[in-house]
C-alpha cells in the first residue's frame, strides 16, 4: 500500500504553455551548443561531429518521449523526483532530486564562468570581468528570481524566443558564408590515436549540450495547469532537435577541424586551453571562428554579445531550478507575497560561487577542477534521463501485467489504448521501443566517457569527470539505505489493487483535477461571445420598441 505523499505548499502558478515552452528553450541554447560542437570537432572530424550529433538526438528524443507521456498522464508537483520515488525506489528519488539540483547548480556556475570568457574577447580586464560576471551577475539572477514567477516568466520568454530567432539566424548566416574547409569523414585529434575511440567520446560531449530539455517537467510547480505542460512536452525536443542539427551543420562547413583555435580538454594528460579566451580578438566558439575566417571582426565581436547573452539567459534559467526542487523543508519556506523558495535560491547560488573564480588563476590543476565540475553537472543530467527512463519501462510493464484488471475496474483513463488516456503522441504506439532506445542510450553516453584513456592508463581527471557523478549518486543511495534501514533496492511489482492505489495518489496529486483542452476553452469563449451578442440584440430590440411605443403615443395625443 503507498503511502501518500502530501503536495508541498504551492508556488504562485502563472505560466502558460508558450513560456514554459520558451523557458526549455533558453535552458537548453547556452553556450554548449556553440562550444561543445567545437570539442567534438576538433576530436573526431566533421563526420564524427555529424554522428554524434545525429546519436544523441535519437537518444533526447526517445527519452522525451518517456517523460512527455508520464508528465501528460501525471503532471504532479516535482514531477521527475515523484516519477522515481513511485514507479522505481523511494530513496533513489530523493537521490536523482538532489543531483537534478546539483546539475543546475553547478550549470548556473558555469554559465556565469564562461560569459566572464566571452567578455575578455573585447579586451575587458581581469577584475571587471570577476566584477561582472562572477559577482554583479548572479545578484542580479538572483534578484530577478525573488521577484516571482511572473517577472521571471516574461524575461525568460523574451529570452527563449530571441534566442530562437538567435539560433536559426546564425545557422543561416553559417551556410551562407559556408566554404570547403574539410572534407566529410572521422578524424582522431586532441591525442586520439583512434578514429573509433575519437568518434566514440564524441558522443557524450555532444550529448552535454542537450542539459535543459526536460526542464518543463518540472515547470509543473508554476504552470497554470496541467494543459499548460502538455504542449511543451510534445514538441519541445523535435524543434530543440532541429536547430540544434542545423547549426552543427553550418559549423562543418565553416570551421576546419584542425583549426588549433578549437576548445581543448583539460583531462590530465594533455596542457590545453580548455574554453578559454586568454587575448583580445581570440576565441574558441565556432561560430565566433567563421566569421574570423571571413576577416569579418564586426560580425564576429555580434556573435561574441550574442553568446554572451545566451549564456547570461541560461544561467538564470538554471538558477531557476531550485523552485522546482527544494533539498530540504528550511529550504523549502515560501516568501510571503511572491511566494519564491528564498533559501533554495541562495543555497544554489552560493553552493559553486567559487568555481568561476577558477578561472583568474590559468593553472593547470584549477582548470582541471572547472572541467570536472561542468562535465560532471553534465553527467548528473544524462543519470536523470536514464533512471527516468527505467521508471518508464517500470510503469509501462505493470500497466501491461494489470491490463485485464484496469479493464475490469472501469478505468479507462490508466489503459494506454484507450481514448481517456490523456497523454498525446503519434508515437505512443510504439512504446516501449523508445525507452529502451533511451535507457540503453543512456548507458552507451557512459560507457563512451570513458574512450580517453581506451588503450591507455587513465588519469584521476578523465576518471573524475566520465564517472565522478555516477561514484557519488551510488554513495549516496547505499549511505540513504543504511541510514533508513532499508533492504530493498527497487519498488516491489505491485498487485492490480496496489498499482491502482498507486495510480490514484498520482492522479488526485495532478495540478489540476480537470483542465480543458484549447478547442474546448475556445468553444467557451464562443458561447460567451454569443450569448452577450444576443443579450446585447434583445435589450437594443427591446429599447427600440419601447421607442416606437412612445412615437406612437405622442403622436396620438
Amino acid at each position: 500500500m503507498p503511502v501518500r505523499r502530501e503536495t508541498p505548499e504551492r508556488l504562485k502558478q502563472e505560466l502558460f504553455g508558450f513560456q514554459i515552452f520558451f523557458i526549455t528553450l533558453s535552458a537548453v541554447i547556452g553556450s554548449g551548443i556553440f562550444v561543445n560542437n567545437g570539442s567534438a570537432l576538433a576530436i573526431s572530424g566533421p563526420l564524427g561531429l555529424i554522428l554524434a550529433a545525429l546519436i544523441t538526438s535519437v537518444v533526447i528524443l526517445s527519452v522525451n518521449e518517456c517523460v512527455a507521456e508520464l508528465t501528460q498522464q501525471f503532471p504532479v508537483y516535482n514531477a521527475i523526483v515523484e516519477y522515481v520515488r513511485t514507479f522505481v525506489d523511494d530513496d533513489l528519488g530523493w537521490v536523482i532530486g538532489l543531483v537534478y539540483w546539483y546539475a543546475y547548480a553547478a550549470s548556473f556556475a558555469s554559465q556565469n564562468s564562461m560569459a566572464g570568457s566571452l567578455l575578455a574577447y573585447w579586451g575587458l580586464g581581469t577584475t571587471w570581468r570577476a566584477l561582472i560576471c562572477y559577482a554583479l551577475a548572479p545578484i542580479v539572477f538572483l534578484l530577478l528570481n525573488l521577484t516571482g514567477v511572473f517577472w521571471y516568466g516574461i524575461v525568460e520568454t523574451i529570452g527563449g524566443f530571441l534566442k530562437l530567432i538567435m539560433i536559426v539566424s546564425i545557422s543561416i548566416y553559417l551556410y551562407a558564408i559556408a566554404g570547403n574547409v574539410s572534407s566529410p569523414k572521422f578524424e582522431a585529434g586532441m591525442g586520439f590515436e583512434n578514429s573509433g575511440h575519437a568518434a566514440c567520446f564524441a558522443i557524450p560531449i555532444t550529448a552535454y549540450a542537450f542539459q535543459g530539455i526536460k526542464l518543463y517537467a518540472m515547470a509543473a510547480f508554476e504552470a497554470r495547469d496541467a494543459h499548460a505542460i502538455r504542449w511543451p512536452s510534445r514538441w519541445i525536443s523535435y524543434v530543440v532537435v532541429i536547430v540544434y542539427i542545423m547549426c552543427t551543420v553550418g559549423e562543418i562547413l565553416t570551421v576546419s577541424w584542425n583549426d588549433n583555435r578549437l576548445p581543448r580538454l583539460h583531462d590530465g594528460a594533455q596542457e590545453s586551453a580548455f574554453l578559454a579566451i586568454s587575448s583580445v580578438g581570440s576565441a574558441s566558439s565556432m561560430i565566433i571562428l567563421a566569421a574570423l575566417n571571413t576577416k569579418s571582426k564586426t560580425m564576429a565581436s555580434f556573435l561574441n554579445g550574442c553568446l554572451l547573452f545566451s549564456a547570461f539567459s541560461a544561467a538564470n534559467t538554471s538558477l531557476s531550478m531550485p523552485r522546482e526542487f527544494w533539498v530540504t523543508k528550511k529550504l523549502s519556506i515560501l516568501s510571503q507575497g511572491t511566494r519564491v523558495p528564498v533559501g533554495a535560491l541562495l543555497a544554489t547560488v552560493l553552493a559553486f560561487c567559487w568555481v568561476p573564480f577558477l578561472r583568474l588563476n590559468n593553472g593547470f590543476v584549477t582548470q582541471q577542477v572547472v572541467q570536472v565540475v561542468s562535465t560532471s553537472a553534465s553527467n548528473a543530467i544524462m543519470i536523470v534521463w536514464a533512471v527516468i527512463c527505467l521508471a518508464f519501462l517500470r510503469y509501462y510493464y505493470w500497466l501491461k501485467k494489470h491490463d485485464p484488471e484496469l479493464r475490469h475496474s472501469s478505468r479507462p483513463e490508466f489503459i494506454r489504448d484507450s481514448p481517456q488516456y490523456s497523454p498525446r503522441g503519434s508515437l505512443l504506439v510504439i512504446q516501449p521501443v523508445q525507452a529502451w532506445v533511451g535507457l540503453i542510450g543512456c548507458i552507451a553516453i557512459f560507457a563512451f566517457s570513458s574512450a580517453t584513456w581506451w588503450g591507455s592508463h587513465a588519469t584521476v581527471t578523465e576518471v573524475a569527470m566520465a564517472y565522478g557523478a555516477h561514484l557519488v549518486v551510488v554513495l549516496l543511495l547505499v549511505v540513504l539505505k543504511v541510514c533508513r534501514r532499508r533492504k530493498e533496492w527497487f519498488r516491489a511489482t505491485p498487485s492490480a489493487v496496489q498499482l491502482l492505489n498507486i495510480l490514484n495518489d498520482l492522479r488526485v496529486r495532478k495540478i489540476d483535477q480537470w483542465e480543458p483542452t484549447t478547442l474546448e476553452r475556445a468553444k467557451k469563449v464562443s458561447v460567451l461571445l454569443l450569448h452577450i451578442s444576443s443579450l446585447i440584440v434583445e435589450s437594443a430590440g427591446n429599447k427600440l420598441s419601447d421607442d416606437w411605443s412612445t412615437v406612437q403615443n405622442v403622436l396620438l395625443l
